[in-house]
C-alpha cells in the first residue's frame, strides 16, 4: 500500500474503502439498535460509549435469543475483549511515548491494527495506525447518524447487503498476511476452532478461542527462523 508520494502505508482508495465499509456498519448495526430501544438518544449514547458495531451486535444478538440483560452484557465484553489482545500486539511494533502508546491502544481495533502491523518501520505503522483510525470513526459517526435519523427511510439494511461489507474488509486486510505461512496456519486453525465452537458454546467465546490459531502460528517455526 503506497500513495503517490512514494510514502508506504494506506492509499486513498483504501481509506475510502474502509470509510465506506464503516459507513454501511454504522447505518446497519444503529438500525438494530434503534428498532429495540425505541430512542434516537439512547442509540447515540450507545455508539459512543460502546464504539464497537460487534460488541453491539453480540448483544443484540444474546438479548434477540432470550438470553438474560447479564448474559447479553457479558457476551458483548468477552467480543470487546480481543481489542486489547490487539493492543498488545500492536505495542510491540510501537516507539512512541506512554501517552501516544495510551492512545493507540484506546483505539485498537481489526482494521486499523490488521493494516498498521503490515508496514516495516516504527513511524510507518503509527501513520498507517492513525490515517486508518481516522476513516474508520468517519465512517462509523456518518453511518451512525444517517442509520439513527433515517433508518425509518432506509428500512431494512440488511436487504441492501450492508451486513456483508464489514467481513470483506476485514478479508482483504488480511488478505496479505494469508500469503505467508504464519497468518495462514493462523487462519486455517483459528477458522477450525471458531466453527467447532459456534454451535455449543455462547456468543463471543468462539471468537476469542480462535486466538489458539496464533498461539499454533507462533509455535511453528518457519523456515526462515529455523536457518
Amino acid at each position: 500500500m503506497a500513495d503517490r508520494g512514494g510514502r508506504s502505508g494506506p492509499d486513498w482508495g483504501v481509506l475510502s474503502g474502509i470509510a465506506f465499509t464503516f459507513f454501511a456498519l454504522g447505518v446497519t448495526v444503529n438500525v438494530l439498535v434503534l428498532e429495540r430501544v425505541g430512542s434516537e438518544v439512547k442509540t447515540v449514547v450507545a455508539a459512543i460509549v460502546i464504539n464497537s458495531a460487534t460488541t453491539e451486535l453480540a448483544y443484540i444478538a444474546v438479548r434477540d435469543a432470550g438470553g438474560s440483560l447479564i448474559a447479553a452484557l457479558l457476551a458483548g465484553w468477552i467480543v470487546a475483549s480481543r481489542f486489547g489482545l490487539l493492543a498488545a500486539s500492536l505495542g510491540s511494533r510501537l516507539n512512541v511515548g506512554r501517552w501516544h502508546r495510551t492512545a493507540a491502544g484506546l483505539q485498537s481495533f481489526d482494521p486499523n491494527v490488521g493494516v498498521a502491523v503490515q508496514q516495516r518501520t516504527p513511524h510507518e505503522v503509527m501513520r498507517a495506525f492513525w490515517m486508518v483510525t481516522l476513516a474508520m470513526h468517519t465512517g462509523w459517526w456518518s453511518g451512525t447518524f444517517v442509520g439513527v435519523f433515517l433508518g425509518n427511510v432506509i428500512g431494512d439494511a440488511d436487504r441492501l447487503g450492508l451486513d456483508a461489507v464489514f467481513p470483506a474488509l476485514l478479508l482483504a486486510i488480511i488478505g496479505n498476511l494469508l500469503r505467508q505461512r504464519p497468518g495462514l496456519i493462523a487462519a486455517l486453525v483459528g477458522g477450525a476452532v471458531c466453527a467447532l465452537l459456534v454451535p455449543i458454546a455462547p456468543a463471543g467465546v468462539p471468537i476469542i478461542m480462535s486466538l489458539i490459531g496464533a498461539v499454533v502460528a507462533l509455535s511453528i517455526r518457519t523456515p526462515e527462523t529455523a536457518s
